[in-house]
């Protein structure tokens, strides 16, 4: 019989120091972790009001997918006085490691401008004042067989075959005349 008493005790001394040790790190945990506010977790109620930041800005670039939505730009590409900015995009197309960026703006005579500027804009590269069609998407791929950059496709009705391209011959930006506009 003096078995049973002294087995009782020695689980109720394992109870308890179990017990005292989860309480331990559950307040080391919990306390603990407020002293090290680096690697402090902390949840916060969903928030009833947004805040905007002020000094919040949305920039966009053009991509070379753009679709002309706005006739209005910044003059970053150097429109000419009279015409209107219509869709432009950006690529390295002659393998300098610099985005060039053709820009196609509409002239009043119902005629659109093609021109592509360097990627520091400082010279024009190509020029064309004579397209007659407007280009509703612009898009880049390599025109034909043997050539290693890409050129722009410009697309005037989709899905039609109607488009032309710009591309590097390794000396100038030209619209292949088999594509002639």
């Amino acid at each position: 019989m003096s078995q049973t008493p002294k087995t009782s005790k020695i689980l109720l001394v394992i109870i308890i120091v179990l017990v005292v040790a989860v309480l331990g790190w559950m307040a080391f945990f919990i306390w603990g972790s407020n002293d090290n506010s680096e690697n402090k977790v902390s949840i916060s109620p969903i928030p009833t009001k947004l805040a905007v930041s002020p000094t919040t800005s949305l920039k966009i670039s053009p991509s070379p997918t753009t679709s002309p939505t706005s006739k209005t730009t910044p003059n970053i590409y150097q429109v000419p006085v009279g015409e209107t900015y219509i869709i432009s995009s950006e690529e390295d197309t002659n393998g300098d490691g610099d985005n060039e960026i053709l820009v196609i703006t509409e002239i009043k005579d119902g005629l659109y401008h093609a021109y592509i500027l360097s990627a520091d804009k400082s010279s024009i590269l190509y020029d064309n004042k004579e397209l007659t069609q407007k280009p509703v998407r612009i898009s880049t791929q390599i025109y034909g067989t043997g050539e290693t950059f890409p050129s722009w496709m410009l697309v005037f009705t989709e899905q039609s075959g109607n488009l032309a391209f710009i591309h590097w011959n390794g000396t100038e930006y030209e619209i292949p005349e088999s594509l002639g506009i």
